[in-house]
């Protein structure tokens, strides 16, 4: 099924309408966000399991699909299985996946991360890196062998440059949007906020120090690229800890980045230490982060994407029709139930298996080698569905 064999439902001609980034036309304003699923192959390039993966949400009409998180350098690989772009040999397999989910008539993005401070030195094999000598709090206690440096200005450049280089091998591969993880307390969420950030070079102190990097990174991606590719930006816009980023922050962060040349902010919320923010559970009810995005959508030129547990075209629509977001992100709803735009678009919505927000997906909690959903069908089974293509899967 493609998205234009859809009939479309009237309840939802905001969400289910085509929406405009630049020159890049999307067919709907609903995404897929970016996901550490664990599913490519232990080498970082794509398996047929994560074409597959993702084509299910273009069978059934997502405008964008943001695959990802992709590490952009080999010191912050934090599982076996992580998508990986810091390589040319990343380009032919992400080619494919690219060419396959836009002749399903989805546009095809990539997220490009580097974990910082929040990835694990018993993987990495080496001392974490982070504009500041800060242990996480979370992951220096969850791994024995924790350690992190202070990034010198010869690693911002080298880092700069791992970003740029993977943002080109994306675009190379056919990717019509690169995203930015500057959210959830990864390595540029960290130069951004002075939670993290204590440096007192041009890296650190004053916003437009923390800024800097993002910034830099951003302007040497569209420098360099020779075809026309939407640069998103994701953030935490509140971080939900004592000294971090709230949402007034944002008022100055946002027009340097639309300078440089960002053209989507995608507002997300919390890092590790507010970890119920980045993936909200039950407990905090439907898009508790809508009054965030609204916030930052006053103060950007560029079109939002919102996340957070939207989890209804309804839900969707209210927030668009609000003036609180320009795209929607949802995620888990699309996983428990690939079917659930094509459903909802067509009047089917009764039809829909829900997702119950059990929190099981979250596979780097639970020990499980990967991402898995309990109420899929048929349910992905973490123990006996271990094997891809190259192999036995080895969990770290």
């Amino acid at each position: 099924m493609s998205y234009n064999s859809i009939a479309i439902n009237s309840k939802y001609p905001l969400t289910l309408s085509k929406f405009n980034i630049g020159k890049l036309i999307l067919p709907n304003r609903v995404v897929f966000p970016p996901w550490q699923v664990n599913y490519a192959n232990t080498d970082g390039t794509v398996s047929e399991k994560l074409v597959s993966f993702f084509t299910s949400f273009a069978d059934n009409g997502c405008g964008l699909i943001i695959t990802g998180c992709a590490a952009v350098s080999a010191d912050t690989i934090t599982f076996d299985r992580v998508m990986r772009v810091d390589s040319d040999a990343s380009i032919p397999g992400l080619k494919t996946l690219f060419q396959e989910i836009e002749k399903r008539g989805s546009v095809p993005g990539i997220q490009l991360i580097h974990y910082g401070r929040q990835a694990i030195s018993s993987v990495t094999g080496c001392e974490l890196l982070a504009p500041s000598a800060i242990p996480c709090p979370l992951m220096s206690k969850l791994d024995p062998n924790y350690k992190v440096r202070e990034m010198t200005l010869e690693d911002i450049q080298y880092i700069k440059q791992q970003f740029i280089d993977a943002a080109l091998r994306a675009a190379h591969a056919g990717a019509k949007m690169i995203e930015l993880h500057a959210a959830h307390g990864y390595l540029l969420n960290q130069f951004l906020s002075p939670y993290s950030n204590h440096r007192t070079d041009n890296y650190g102190g004053n916003l437009e120090n923390r800024i800097r990097l993002l910034r830099e990174i951003i302007e040497g991606i569209k420098q360099r690229l020779t075809q026309e590719v939407v640069i998103s930006v994701r953030v935490s816009g509140n971080e939900f800890v004592e000294g971090g980023l709230v949402p007034a922050d944002f008022k100055d962060i946002i027009p340097p980045l639309e300078r440089a040349g960002m053209d989507l902010l995608h507002v997300s919320a919390g890092v590790y230490e507010s970890e119920e923010r980045m993936l909200p559970p039950i407990s905090l009810g439907e898009a508790p982060h809508a009054d965030i995005a609204g916030e930052l959508k006053s103060y950007s030129s560029v079109p939002v994407c919102a996340a957070g547990s939207i989890s209804s075209l309804e839900t969707a629509e209210s927030m668009i029709a609000r003036g609180q977001t320009d795209l929607v992100a949802i995620g888990r709803s699309q996983v428990a139930d690939p079917e659930f735009l094509a459903k909802s678009a067509s009047g089917r919505e009764s039809e829909i298996r829900k997702c119950i927000r059990d929190d099981k997906c979250k596979f780097w909690e639970t020990g499980e080698p990967h991402m898995y959903c309990t109420v899929s069908s048929p349910p992905v089974n973490p123990i006996n569905n271990n094997k891809t293509e190259d192999g036995d899967h080895k969990n770290q």
